[in-house]
């Protein structure tokens, strides 16, 4: 394969170059899509659909040390799946992207495509 033609492939294929797209916006998607990719942040995301968790609880409730799960929660943070608010002493994580969840039990569960 010449070089010639992968370079015209990578400019097809450049994001800038997409007309009528922000390539920023696919830029903050990708960076969200390669937070998601660790098997602990998709169990925090779990469990915070259902309720709101501080740390601590997080880290009990997943066996992980609280300052792993800190990290895991400031990532998830960065990239505005989650937030904190404080109450008191106490920090609490929210789900704010709860639709990541339908992308992650579809991928759990893929589709029957027609094998029975």
């Amino acid at each position: 394969m010449s070089t010639r033609f992968i370079d015209k492939v990578s400019i097809f294929c450049n994001i800038a170059t997409m007309n009528g797209y922000d390539a920023a916006q696919f830029e903050d998607t990708a960076k969200r899509f390669k937070t998601l990719g660790h098997p602990m942040r998709l169990a925090i995301i779990e469990a915070l659909f259902s309720r709101s968790y501080c740390v601590c609880e997080l880290a009990e409730l997943l066996g992980m040390h609280k300052s792993v799960t800190s990290k895991h929660l400031s990532a998830l943070k960065q990239v505005g799946i989650i937030d904190m608010k404080r109450e008191g002493t106490r920090v609490n994580c929210i789900l704010t992207m709860p639709c990541v969840l339908e992308m992650m039990h579809c991928s759990i569960k893929p589709p029957n495509r027609g094998k029975e």
